[in-house]
């Protein structure tokens, strides 16, 4: 071999050793980009989960909170509906009540509401009382029913009131405790089940 072709023989290896040398850095290199490529990716990654997440809770937090306010809303407003519609109701109930104690059958209604009292009564002493609106059926009633009756100082909107003293027993046949006790327990059942 000549020195011609030995300088050639060690240039190419030389060459050869550098190119592979070089290819070698670069790959190292470029594994080293990749891995500092994959390690921010699946930092941003997990970051943009974690914002995503945190977006999505806070949206949920403001759609629960809209939604709690319109509920709350809702509820007002149906609550105040039931109360105009059950004032209504009751509104025509009195009405009802009054026009009922202009009839034969409110008489007679409180002619056997004496008798019912009397007979639980059991001969005990005790006081009858009509309203101040039935003055006119006193004597009516007194004959009818054999029993004493007191007018009473309070209007209780119709119907009888007796106490038996010696017993500690109020009778409330009233009108007016009758339509509040009705009122107190009445609850509005709405909707299409209930129509």
């Amino acid at each position: 071999m000549t020195i011609e072709e030995k300088l050639q023989n060690f240039y190419n290896s030389s060459i050869d050793s550098a190119q592979a040398e070089a290819r070698a850095m670069i790959e190292e290199h470029e594994a080293a980009l990749e891995k500092i490529f994959a390690e921010h990716k699946e930092t941003a990654e997990r970051q943009a989960a974690a914002e995503l997440k945190a977006e999505k809770e806070k949206l949920k937090r403001n759609l629960n909170k809209k939604l709690s306010t319109e509920q709350l809303h809702i509820k007002r407003s149906l609550t105040k509906k039931n109360m105009e519609l059950k004032n209504k109701l009751f509104a025509e109930v009195d009405e009802k009540i009054r026009s009922f104690m202009k009839t034969p059958e409110y008489e007679a209604y409180l002619e056997r509401k004496i008798t019912e009292t009397l007979a639980f009564a059991r001969g005990d002493s005790m006081e009858i009382y009509i309203n101040p609106s039935d003055a006119h059926l006193k004597e009516q009633l007194e004959h009818s029913s054999k029993a004493s009756l007191t007018i009473s100082k309070e209007d209780f909107k119709g119907g009888i009131r007796a106490v038996i003293p010696e017993k500690h027993i109020l009778i409330d046949n009233s009108f007016l405790t009758l339509l509040n006790e009705e009122k107190e327990a009445f609850i509005f059942h709405g909707g299409a089940a209930h129509e």
